[in-house]
């Protein structure tokens, strides 16, 4: 069994200065068919009419977790998801699934309160054994303690995790350049058991996912002159289930889907059965 993981942030927030959502969303639900992936794990699935076309247009081979149009909140005449934009695409059945939201008290932009992020946990059930799936999206970068509110945010997302051995993919968007070079974020994925898969893969797949070439990056609210690494997967106890990581590396599309470059991970069966 090999296992094909994709995180993507596909910015559909239901704003003005969003562009091209509709035709975004579309070719979204192209891109994610021709994929293929085992799971799909999505952030700023904001618009629940939107996501349902996702859904419809992956038809019965997904099973998902996350809100559905039936579960929706009212903000500013929009309506929102209640699960923080997160929604985990699985081919395998769901056994059982969470949201859980951050505190929003020490918050330091007003975006991030109404957004509601949080992650979205997921128990999947694949031919080697359960895994555990963990959709995030962390405090954006601000002035103001920004990188303390994501180290937060973190540490509840682990204290609220059963304290197990069971293989778990961690995936999303960070908004941490260079996670794996902070030491306080190092020292809090060893101390859980999460590796990167950049220590089993190539150097180059360090690649950035917000990128100034990408002409959704050059908005008003978003811009940025230097290439960061917003995006990632991480896991832990792959190993029992005899899976390696043999690829993980953004997908840069021509034109671009959203404003981030969603991440690949493929882990391939070493155990030397099918």
């Amino acid at each position: 069994m090999d296992l094909k993981i994709l995180s993507f942030n596909i910015w559909d927030l239901p704003l003005f200065f969003v562009k091209n959502r509709k035709a975004r969303i579309k070719g979204t639900a192209e891109y994610l068919k021709k994929l293929d992936a085992d799971i799909i794990c999505l952030q700023e699935s904001f618009d629940t009419k939107h996501r349902m076309f996702l859904r419809d247009a992956l038809t019965d081979s997904y099973y998902m977790a996350g809100d559905t149009e039936e579960t929706k909140r009212l903000l500013f005449w929009k309506f929102l998801d209640m699960s923080g934009g997160l929604v985990i695409f699985s081919k395998f059945p769901i056994l059982e699934s969470q949201f859980v939201s951050y505190s929003r008290v020490f918050n330091s932009a007003v975006g991030e309160v109404l957004a509601r992020k949080g992650f979205l946990e997921a128990i999947v059930k694949t031919p080697k054994g359960k895994v555990r799936i963990i959709n995030t999206h962390l405090h954006e970068e601000t002035q103001l303690f920004d990188r303390s509110v994501r180290l937060s945010q973190l540490a509840k997302l682990f204290g609220l995790l059963k304290q197990d051995n069971l293989p778990t993919i961690l995936t999303g968007d960070f908004n941490e350049e260079a996670l794996m070079h902070q030491d306080k974020f190092s020292a809090l994925f060893d101390s859980r058991g999460f590796v990167h898969p950049i220590k089993v893969a190539r150097p180059s797949d360090v690649a950035p996912t917000y990128r100034p070439g990408n002409p959704y990056v050059d908005n008003w609210i978003n811009r940025t002159s230097f290439p960061k690494r917003f995006d990632y997967i991480l896991i832990k106890n792959m190993e029992k289930l005899g899976l390696q990581t043999t690829k993980y590396e953004p997908q840069i599309m021509t034109p671009p889907l959203s404003d981030h470059d969603p991440v690949l991970l493929v882990l391939s069966d070493q155990s030397g059965t099918r």
